[in-house]
């Protein structure tokens, strides 16, 4: 918030709405809730308004559990709920994707990594580059999605504009601001 004041953007502790359920299937991998619903407004010209699901690891999770928060957004973001009236006609027409319910784009992902070193935050990021690049469903989704990673410690020096962001999508690029991923 520190950040946006002093850029002069908009971004208040109500905007940033914590642990926001959507359950977008029967069953137990068919809903996500993000640590955080990160609602951002530039004040650059033509104002853009921005929405971000925020996961924090606090370096206690295994890769393996932040594979399965990457998939589960992508789970999400691949969803066509079938409405019952459309399930007995073989001919059925394609529905909307379950995250158009509640969203006209679909948020960004943006993984903060807590207290981490910069080693342990390398690695993090190649995890999640790994995943991205190698789960299909993934792949397909962050051809449309921009994600990243940054430091924690890195974003209370710099703030979320600043050059910390990792993208998930292109190794090679420079780190960027959340907004330029």
């Amino acid at each position: 918030m520190a950040g946006a004041r002093a850029a002069g953007d908009g971004c208040s502790p109500l905007d940033f709405l914590p642990e926001v359920y959507h359950r977008y299937s029967e069953g137990r991998d068919g809903s996500v809730a993000p640590d955080g619903l990160l609602h951002y407004a530039t004040s650059e010209a033509g104002r853009a308004l921005y929405r971000a699901f925020v996961e924090v690891d606090r370096g206690t999770m295994a890769s393996k559990r932040l594979a399965a928060k990457l998939i589960g957004y992508a789970r999400f973001h691949d969803h066509h709920p079938n409405p019952p009236h459309l399930r007995r006609t073989a001919g059925a027409q394609t529905v909307l994707p379950a995250w158009q319910q509640h969203y006209v784009a679909f948020p960004r992902l943006l993984f903060v990594l807590a207290d981490t070193g910069e080693q342990a935050a390398r690695q993090r990021v190649r995890d999640l580059q790994a995943i991205a690049d190698g789960h299909p469903l993934v792949a397909r989704m962050l051809m449309s999605v921009k994600a990243g990673a940054a430091r924690l410690a890195d974003l209370e020096q710099h703030g979320v504009n600043g050059a910390v962001w990792h993208s998930l999508t292109d190794h090679q690029r420079a780190r960027c601001g959340a907004w330029q991923l």
